[in-house]
């Protein structure tokens, strides 16, 4: 063997053994003696791929074409270099000239099938990826692409499908695990989902995403304390922090009072039940001392998306940019203070975040709980939802806006408050509207008690998730197990209208809130069709929601500190049709001109906090540059 084989031989050695720097540095040592090496460009060309530097990649493979225009191998690692660098229509012509040159490779037709769903052609994807496993059946890859396909196109059941049998012939893929359980949570079968969650993070501890999916699937349940919510927030903080490297050097003025360049980042400027509370946000701002811009990830933008981008500012949309593409956008954009909208939910692009583009960072309206990133400086919140002198649970540090966490947009298309049932013929209907998982047999028993103590009385329950037959039973059985009658209880699937869901309020004589995760939208719904609502206060922000909002309205006695007092307070109303009926007229204008809903007063909060922030950043800047 030559001198250069020996050195090629070195450098694939070290590609197989993952060390891709060392490969690297032998494909280039080859390529230097040997500049027709067409093995040699086409290597460095997937090492850089493996890399992520994928425009390299793209031209090192064309080369070794250029030297060997005969290898099917080329022309599919081409397309594939192609396709992660964005350029779509090349990589399918390129994956179909390797199935021109040996139509008989798998693992060409499930490159191919990667082209075509990631250009939305589904079908001829789910195709592709069907020919790859009649070629190669146990093919655990391509049995998790074909099931994301499936998923994509609605068929759930066939897709939960592909991703068991990939994980029978391998019980260690922790991507078929986590998509598995994205596929059992679309199908409301949350406990298998989160078993699968669980084992997707223990897998790949190295993938935040896994450990983010396990911790959302445990929002609601019981038995997991707010301590150990906190651990797992900040250890998924500790795993993104340690992948991506945070800036620590800005270009930003730092002169206190001037204009603020303020960044909004939400995948949830759309019609969404976040979006009645980012509205008044983006109705009230001050244009002169402050420049707004929205970040979008919204790939799919409404009418609702018009409107908020109708308020003015700066618009973006970055559904289609990556983190590091996003991050580099805000940070030329030279964004002060960059404004998180939703925490963990769907959509979220905490990873923005964690590269610290902007010298300010915050998270408020979206949800719950901390991030857990050490690049996040402060999280919006209140005195109520979370009281001064508590154990701290956060990364960052808390700023509680006076006027209340939230403010709330009502519904233009919500139909006029009718009188409640009720008033008709004294029969009580208590209702709860919550989704089924914030369900569980501590609230029903309560619930149970309620129902046991107002004669005549019946309880509605509505989610859309009734639909399915699992999850109704379920229900079923968990008022069962909670000592509820089912004769007593009326089930409601709603509607897809907003207007319509709203109407069924009118139906409904007061509504009882769920523990130890509030209601935020159903709550302000509720008060807003005039039906009150009673709560019983938990230990954490999202055990508090209903506490804050019924505050801001002036109803801070129907929020229960214990058990016995929230059974107490919803017979007590149940029994006075006079008060029930009198805040049935009152509450949509008690609420209008209350904190809850005066947007301009709650945005002049909202920017002095921001405000005090920027202040603090520029006097730690004016402090180091003195101490340097």
């Amino acid at each position: 063997m030559t001198a250069t084989g020996v050195e090629l031989q070195r450098a694939i050695e070290a590609h197989q053994s993952g060390n891709l720097p060392a490969a690297i540095r032998g494909y280039h040592r080859v390529i230097d003696a040997d500049s027709l090496q067409d093995e040699a460009w086409h290597r460095l060309g997937v090492a850089f791929h493996q890399q992520g530097e994928h425009a390299a990649a793209v031209q090192h493979i064309r080369r070794a074409i250029e030297l060997c225009g005969t290898n099917a191998a080329y022309y599919c690692n081409y397309g594939t270099a192609l396709l992660a660098a964005g350029q779509t229509a090349d990589a399918c012509r390129q994956l179909e000239r390797s199935l021109e040159m040996e139509p008989a490779r798998a693992e060409f037709y499930f490159n191919y099938a990667n082209c075509l769903k990631k250009n939305g052609d589904l079908d001829r994807a789910v195709a592709s990826y069907r020919q790859a496993l009649q070629l190669r059946p146990a093919y655990p890859q391509a049995q998790n692409n074909l099931g994301n396909a499936l998923m994509e196109q609605g068929l759930l059941d066939e897709a939960a499908g592909c991703f068991r049998t990939a994980l029978a012939s391998q019980p260690t893929f922790a991507d078929a695990h986590h998509n598995l359980g994205n596929t059992l949570l679309r199908q409301e079968q949350h406990d298998e989902a989160q078993s699968h969650f669980a084992a997707a993070a223990k897998l790949s501890p190295r993938r935040p995403e896994f450990l983010q999916s396990y911790f959302l699937s445990l929002s609601y349940e019981v038995d997991v304390n707010t301590q150990q919510r906190f651990d797992l927030h900040r250890l998924w903080g500790a795993q993104i922090d340690g992948l991506h490297p945070a800036e620590s050097t800005f270009a930003n003025i730092a002169i206190a009072e001037r204009r603020l360049q303020i960044g909004y980042v939400s995948a949830d400027f759309r019609e969404h039940a976040v979006a009645d509370f980012l509205e008044p946000i983006l109705k009230n701002h001050d244009p002169v001392r402050s420049q707004i811009t929205c970040y979008a990830n919204v790939a799919n933008p409404d009418q609702r998306t018009e409107q908020l981008r109708g308020y003015g500012g700066q618009w973006r949309s970055i559904a289609e940019l990556n983190d590091v593409q996003a991050a580099e956008l805000i940070r030329g954009d030279g964004i002060d203070i960059l404004v998180d909208l939703g925490g963990h939910t769907a959509g979220n692009r905490l990873g923005i975040f964690a590269r610290k583009p902007a010298p300010v960072q915050v998270t408020g309206t979206g949800y719950g709980w901390t991030t857990g990133l050490p690049t996040m400086d402060y999280r919006l919140t209140d005195a109520i939802a979370d009281p001064p002198g508590e154990p701290r649970r956060h990364t960052e540090e808390l700023i509680r806006i006076p006027q209340g966490m939230l403010c709330f947009q009502p519904p233009a298309t919500a139909p006029d408050v009718t009188p409640g049932p009720g008033a008709n013929d004294g029969t009580i209907t208590f209702g709860g509207f919550h989704r089924h998982v914030k369900l569980n047999e501590r609230t029903m028993k309560l619930w149970a008690r309620i129902l046991e103590r107002v004669p005549g009385s019946q309880l509605m329950l509505k989610d859309r998730a009734f639909r399915h037959a699992h999850v109704l039973q379920r229900t079923q059985n968990l008022c069962d197990a909670s000592g509820i009658p089912r004769e007593q209880v009326l089930w409601e699937t709603g509607s897809d209208s907003r207007r319509d869901h709203l109407a069924i309020y009118g139906k409904v004589d007061i509504a009882l809130d769920t523990w130890p995760y509030n209601g935020s939208t159903t709550t302000c719904e509720a008060l807003w069709m005039g039906v009150p609502v009673v709560t019983l206060a938990g230990d954490s922000y999202v055990g508090r929601m209903s506490a804050s909002l019924l505050t801001q309205v002036g109803l801070s006695e129907l929020i229960a500190q214990t058990e016995d007092d929230y059974v107490a307070s919803a017979v007590r109303l149940a029994s006075d049709i006079a008060t029930l009926q009198r805040l049935r007229g009152e509450l949509r204008d008690v609420m209008r001109v209350s904190p809850l809903c005066d947007g301009p007063e709650y945005t002049r909060a909202l920017e002095a906090s921001y405000r005090e922030m920027w202040r603090r950043w520029c006097d730690a800047r004016h402090s180091a540059r003195r101490a340097s």
